[in-house]
């Protein structure tokens, strides 16, 4: 086998398949990483990528098939015999142990090749030139428990350097970083591309897949669709690869009838924003674009009450409005899912039902009227209404998918009937497959009346899914485009500052 693979070629799956009883969950895997290559592995959540990954790093064991590493074929039965043959993931919940310090942290696991936790001095010696090779300058008898998620995956990159790490995955590396974060991460990733480390970079995120990898290979319910070089296919050609129907069936039609105005919002400003003015109507997506920063998911929490208002009003209906809590805003039929999902949408230790209804039972306990009966009603209704996957009502939110646990938010404030739905990044975190499941739902809540306004990072989700769109720059709107004239090119020129006339 070893004469057949080219110097390039790191390491190679060959048939590969995994069964867990009778459910086959990889099926006949067969695909090659190149040396010094950032390869991207997409598919929606079970398409097989974290089962590949689990029999790479030694977390499964393989039913069939095998992995060759610079051409010699390696039996991988354990982490330790990953790390051996040079595999290292780093998760992104790392298991990291945030009481001691780096580079206790840094050595853990190490002690064969090392000398142990009691020369400090020679541990540390060893440590600093690996964490600033991965871009970390820090005391490294700082505790671990300080550092940010960021500093974290660092640490775990610096120890992989130091285990001579053939192959890096890199398993939704950007879930919790911020903007700039993610620009030091790749930084860091570029730089070890070109120290001839292979990166398998696994992400939801498409921008993210084009910015950074090389070549891309999708899988697909078990199964293996192809390896593609990023120059040489579109994201939308992608996402048809991923999800397996036309871009038309990802994302509705956009023709939908508009009724009255809804919302009105005059002049309103704050430190963030600055004399924002619009209006949404019913039936319609409003999208809100622009840079990070800009102001996009600021005006939706002003309106929304979240956060404090200098100057302005806002109407709805016709009427001025007094908005200066979320309380108010619910009061008038405003519902607000959040962009974090998890620290700010739901309630992780609670159930389906629990969080579906907390608006609801807040509201109706305030009016003097409770019924479990009314709960369990609207719970069931919305779960068959949004197609909720779950194994009841009573099943902790935090066990859901991400799709199915942002139905749950959405549902949470459908429950009241509001006439306004505000959504910040409503499809982060969540797969291209369940991504389209709530496109078409926020379609059909638009159709059925409710006006939306959609702030997101994903340009191909706010051109496809909007009417209108608002673009913000410094804090304020720089421009609006409509119907034919929502295009990236557009957008991304008022995002920017360009004035049209600049353009041509």
């Amino acid at each position: 086998m070893s004469s057949n693979m080219t110097d390039d070629i790191l390491l190679r799956f060959e048939n590969v398949k995994k069964q867990f009883g009778s459910v086959k969950a990889l099926d006949d895997i067969s695909f090659d990483v190149k040396r010094g290559e950032v390869h991207c592995l997409v598919g929606e959540n079970g398409a097989g990528k974290s089962t590949l990954m689990k029999i790479l790093s030694g977390a499964y064991d393989i039913t069939e098939g095998k992995i060759y590493i610079d051409g010699k074929q390696v039996e991988i039965h354990n982490p330790s015999e990953a790390a051996e043959a040079g595999i290292t993931v780093v998760y992104q919940e790392m298991n990291t142990i945030d009481k001691i310090s780096i580079v206790d942290n840094f050595v853990l696991g190490m002690e064969k090749s090392r000398c142990g936790f009691n020369l400090v001095k020679k541990n540390v010696q060893f440590a600093v030139p690996y964490l600033k090779k991965a871009g970390l300058e820090i005391n490294p008898h700082t505790l671990m428990g300080s550092l940010s998620i960021a500093q974290k995956q660092m640490v775990m990159l610096a120890k992989a350097l130091a285990q001579k790490a053939k192959v890096i995955v890199l398993d939704e590396p950007t879930a919790m970083l911020n903007d700039k974060e993610v620009k030091l991460l790749f930084a860091i990733i570029r730089h070890l591309k070109k120290e001839g480390i292979t990166l398998i970079y696994i992400s939801h995120r498409m921008d993210e897949i084009f910015e950074i990898g090389d070549r891309i290979s999708v899988l697909k319910d078990g199964a293996y669709v192809g390896t593609f070089d990023k120059d040489k296919i579109k994201m939308e050609q992608l996402i048809v690869k991923m999800v397996g129907r036309e871009l038309s069936d990802v994302y509705p039609d956009k023709k939908r009838s508009r009724g009255m105005k809804l919302l009105e919002v005059r002049n309103i400003s704050n430190s963030y924003i600055k004399d924002i003015s619009f209006s949404l109507y019913q039936g319609e997506i409003l999208g809100f674009a622009g840079l990070v920063g800009s102001g996009r998911s600021e005006v939706l929490r002003a309106v929304f009450g979240a956060d404090p208002k200098w100057t302005g009003e806002i109407l709805i209906n016709g009427k001025k409005v007094f908005i200066h809590f979320p309380k108010d805003a619910v009061r008038d039929g405003i519902g607000f899912v959040p962009e974090e999902r998890k620290s700010q949408g739901i309630i992780g230790c609670l159930s389906v039902k629990d969080n579906l209804t907390l608006i609801y039972s807040q509201m109706k306990a305030k009016m003097g009227f409770l019924r479990k009966k009314d709960e369990d009603f609207i719970t069931e209704n919305y779960i068959q209404k949004l197609k909720i996957k779950t194994a009841g009502s009573g099943q902790m939110i935090q066990n859901l998918s991400g799709g199915n646990a942002q139905k749950v938010v959405v549902a949470k404030w459908l429950s009241i009937s509001p006439a306004v739905l505000l959504l910040d990044e409503p499809t982060q975190g969540i797969d291209v497959g369940a991504k389209a499941e709530i496109y078409q739902l926020i379609d059909q809540l638009a159709r059925e009346g409710i006006g939306i306004i959609v702030v997101s990072s994903d340009l191909m989700e706010i051109i496809h899914l909007s009417n209108r769109v608002l673009v913000m720059k410094d804090g304020r709107i720089s421009g609006e485009l409509s119907g034919e004239a929502i295009t990236e090119d557009q957008v991304m020129m008022y995002a920017m500052g360009v004035e049209m006339n600049e353009a041509s």
